[in-house]
This record gives structure tokens, sequence and C-alpha cells, in this order.
């Protein structure tokens, strides 16, 4: 019986392609050896049928569908050739060896997926100046990607003889930041730990200071880890972001050159409003050599003893506002963000700011609660020689929340030893250290006197009955300074003399905002500033003229007189 595309053959008349299967039926039907039992079972259940072609078009058979391959592949080549080749026969009349055909049913190739990438937690290193800690982490917790923060350049740490850019850390490594400015060089929710690595300790103690066993110096290394946490809000992640601190225990500090100080920095984190929790880094897990650290700026080529015992403490860390003291409150920026105060006064028509309000906003609502004290204390008085008592006017915070509070020892130092207490918070690992990474932190000294509100001071008259020149107000009735005539707008700061105003111009703090403020040199504000100071200046000229015209003559000595002795 012929098949059904024999029929359809014959019904499409002669042609050579015709021949050509007709040859191919004759092969078929002759007894064929027998195939072994491999191939049998693998050609069985395939009954190819090849498409037909006509004798116009020779082109080659469609490509199967995406995603299907044939059993035996593609094709090797295009062209109803090429199909003769494969389909058992030859050009000659000879049989070639069978295989299956294009038409075989494809094999469909299971899509390809790619595996599952491994998210490894993301920590920031601070106080790893030359970069070894930070190494050993990364040996020691793979699953860990450790970032370290170095406040020297590479040509700092070259000159130390560290490498600055360890393979361990693959390239995770930012120079020259200034840690007291991290969302500058971070961006926000990129990390979930933060490691405190020995902080404050790797600065030098500056000269102004001496030593670092005073009271001061724990100040200052308490004040700055205050501000890197309330930096660092930003950068962590989520409310599950932990913080560890590497400290040496209380016995190994107790020893150390600032064992007299003070330093409590497990406290100071609590005060800070972190909470501590179970330990997720173990320092007995870094290998011998990986300790190192920058200690007082410099690098001792023998561990400490007191630095022996280290131990890590975690914590977690909240992204709420960290809570402080009015007296604290009153020291700080008040633009400073992350901070609010602690038990605010209650008025009945009023209530306190919320919880996230600017802590301006608190200062303000402190000073309109305390406004008819203030005019007891500051306003006309009966007999003018009474003394002002502000005793209780700003409540003494507990010993818990006084961590952060100023030393007494402050007011133990004259303005000549130190002008002004930010020249001791400023925090710098050598003196070749780049100026963009130094940390300054900028607060109000108590020796100064308090800014307040009172009415303008009565007209006066000179001692020789001469009318004064009137001067030039700095500032509006309602802002001025207690006590303080001469106001720098570029550092916010007053002075009692025009002399004391031209040596804070000739300071640090200056320089480096005049450096860092376009157009102050050009800015009408500092042209006001040098114009009261000049005439502060003439108007000090004449009066000590008009002192030297007026005074008695001197008694020692021959008179010499014009008129004739006896």
């Amino acid at each position: 019986k012929p098949s059904g595309l024999t029929t359809r053959l014959r019904a499409a008349g002669p042609s050579p392609v015709a021949g050509h299967w007709r040859m191919a039926e004759a092969v078929a039907a002759s007894p064929a050896p027998a195939a072994a039992p491999e191939e049998a079972a693998a050609q069985a259940p395939v009954e190819a049928e090849p498409a037909i072609a006509s004798s116009e078009a020779k082109s080659a058979p469609a490509a199967p569908p995406a995603g299907l391959v044939p059993p035996d592949g593609p094709p090797p080549s295009q062209g109803f050739g090429a199909g003769q080749a494969q389909g058992g026969f030859m050009a000659g009349g000879g049989d070639a060896p069978a295989s299956p055909g294009y038409g075989s049913p494809p094999v469909v190739m299971p899509p390809t997926v790619p595996a599952p990438a491994v998210y490894k937690s993301k920590a920031l290193i601070l106080g790893d100046e030359n970069l070894l800690f930070g190494s050993g982490l990364q040996e020691a917790y793979p699953d860990i990607e450790f970032t370290v923060a170095s406040t020297l350049s590479r040509q700092n740490l070259e000159a130390y003889n560290f490498d600055p850019s360890p393979a361990q850390l693959q390239g995770r490594i930012r120079h020259m930041v200034d840690p007291c400015r991290l969302g500058k060089h971070f961006q926000p929710q990129m990390f979930e730990h933060l490691v405190l690595f020995l902080p404050g300790l790797s600065f030098m103690v500056p000269r102004e200071l001496g030593t670092a066993d005073r009271p001061l110096f724990a100040y200052r290394t308490h004040l700055y880890v205050f501000h890197l946490i309330r930096q660092v809000k930003p950068v962590l992640k989520g409310d599950s972001a932990r913080i560890h601190l590497v400290w040496p225990e209380e016995t190994g500090l107790m020893t150390s050159p600032c064992g007299a100080a003070g330093l409590e920095m497990p406290q100071l984190l609590q005060f800070c409003g972190c909470m501590p929790v179970e330990a997720c880094l173990d320092y007995g897990k870094l290998e011998e050599g990986w300790f190192m650290p920058f200690i007082f700026g410099e690098v001792p080529q023998l561990t400490p003893e007191w630095l022996q015992s280290i131990q890590i403490w975690s914590f977690s860390i909240d992204k709420s506002p960290i809570p402080v003291p009015l007296s604290v409150a009153l020291l700080l920026h008040p633009d400073a963000p992350f901070v609010c105060l602690k038990d605010p006064t209650r008025l009945q028509d009023k209530a306190p700011p919320g919880p996230g309000a600017p802590l301006r906003a608190c200062l303000i609502h402190e000073a309109m609660a305390r406004r008819e004290r203030l005019k007891e204390i500051f306003g006309p008085k009966e007999n003018p020689e009474d003394a002002k008592d502000a005793y209780g006017l700003v409540p003494e915070p507990v010993d818990e929340d006084a961590l952060l509070s100023i030393p007494m020892e402050i007011f133990m130092l004259s303005f000549d030893e130190v002008p002004h207490i930010t020249m001791l918070l400023k925090y710098q690992v050598c003196d070749e250290q780049p100026g963009v990474s130094v940390a300054t932190i900028d607060v109000l000294d108590p020796r100064l006197p308090t800014r307040i509100s009172r009415p303008p001071p009565p007209k006066g008259m000179s001692p020789v009955g001469v009318v004064m020149p009137p001067m030039k107000r700095l500032r509006q009735t309602e802002e001025e300074w207690g006590g303080m005539h001469f106001y720098c707008p570029l550092t916010r700061i007053c002075t009692m003399t025009a002399d004391r105003m031209r040596l804070h111009m000739s300071g640090d703090l200056y320089k480096r905002l005049a450096a860092s403020t376009p157009g102050w040199d050009t800015s009408p504000e500092k042209k006001l500033m040098i114009e009261v100071l000049e005439e502060a200046e003439q108007l000090e000229e004449q009066q000590k003229r008009m002192r030297k015209a007026i005074s008695p003559p001197s008694v020692s000595g021959k008179s010499k007189g014009r008129g004739k002795g006896k």
C-alpha cells in the first residue's frame, strides 16, 4: 500500500526530486542489515517524515523554535543537498549511514538558573588609621565586608611604612575622611555595622592641654564620640544596626596615660541611646600582627601593656535624637541635628516641642519659660551694685548625664593659656595630616558671658566731659551679648575689647572659616566689623592722650619753672 508521502509525490508529477524519492523507497524496501541494540532503541520511537521541497524552491528548512534543539544538534549545512546526505542515500546510489532526520521531535533544554548571590553585611570601621585592624577583621570574618575610613592620606601611610591599600580589603578604603562629617563621604543607609576602634585615642594630645590624664581630655574624647554617633545615624540601616566598641578593659585603662582622666566609654554609648546586646565580634579571632594602632599620634613598636586586654562590646542603635541636659545643649550649636533636650520645661499654656523638633526650637522654648527669671536677674535694680544671682537658672545634671558637661578645670585656665576651648577640640593624628580631614568641634566657651537679652546701655560721658562720638551698633538690641562689644559674624564669637577681637582674627578657627567661606573678604559684614574695630582703636588712642594730658605732674625730681628763685 503506498504511503501518504508516495501518493503526494505521484500527484506532483514527474520531477527529478520525485525520482530521487522513488530510489529512496526502493532502498528502504530492500532488507537492511540488523542494527545494534543501542541504535534500534534510539531509532524505534522516531518516525521521520521529511518536509516536501518543490523543484523550484531549494531553500533551507525552517529553523526550530527558540529553546528547542534537535537530538543530534543543528543541521551541518543549509540546502536540500545536505538533507539528502542526512536522509540515508548518496548521489551515486550508495547507502549512507542511517541517522535521524531534521524533522525528529526536538528536545526542550531547561533554562539556566543563575546561582543566587550571597549577600554580605557591610561594616564601617572608624579609628583604624593604619588599616591593620580592619585587614585582620576581614580575614577573621569573610562573611562581612569591612570598609575602613582613615583620616590619613596615602602619602602619610607610606611615610609610616604602612600599606595604603591592603589586599584583604579589596579597595574598600576611604582616605582623608573627616570623622565629624561622615555624611559627605558615605551614602545614607549604607552599612549595618559601625566599629569604633579605640575612639579618640589615636589623636595627638593638644599642646594647650599638655597631658592626657586631665578631666578635659575625657571631655574632649566623650564629645568626639558623641558627635560620631550623631553623624553616623543616617549612614546605618534601620533599627537593626549595631555599634561595636573596641576598647581596653577597665583594669588596663586605669594604668594607661589617660587613666586618671575619667574615661567612661561604654557608659557614654548608653547615654547616647545605645543599648548593650550580645557581642557579635570576638577579638580573639584576630591573628597576631594585626594590632599596631596609633596611640596619641605615635605608633609604638611594642603593644603597651594596658592594651593587652582588649574587648569588643556590641550595642544596638536607633534613629531617634539623642537627649542631652539643658546645661549641655546651651554650649552646642543650636542647629546640630539628632539632638534634643532631656526633660524639657512644661508650661501651662504651651507644650514643649514634640519629638524630632530641632534643637533651636527646644532652646527657644526654654528661654521663654525662663523669661520672668531673666528679667529679675538682668533687669534694672534699685541698687545697681547688687550682685546678679543666677543660681538655679539652669539645673545641674545628675552624674549619669554629666559625661558631656565641661569640667570645672576649664575655669582654672587663663585666656593666655587657652584663648578658646575649641583649641582643645582639634583632632589630628600627625602634623603632616591633610587639613581637610582634621576634625574640629565648635562649642561655646563657658568662661565667656552667656548670651542674654538686655536693654541698651545708657549713653555716658567721658571723664573730662567730652561727648564720645556714637559708635555703630553691631547687632540689634534684643540680640546683644552681655558685656561683649565686638562681634564676629563669621565665627559668631564676641569679645570684650578690640585687641581680643584682633587676636581672635589671627587664630586658626577664624582663618579656617574665612578660607572655606567664599566672598567673606569682600562681604559688608567684614567691612563693618573692621570699621568698628578701627573706630574703637582710635577712640582708645584718644582716651590715652586725654588721660596723659590731664594727669598731674610728677613730684619726683626738681621743678623746671621759669620763675626766678632765690
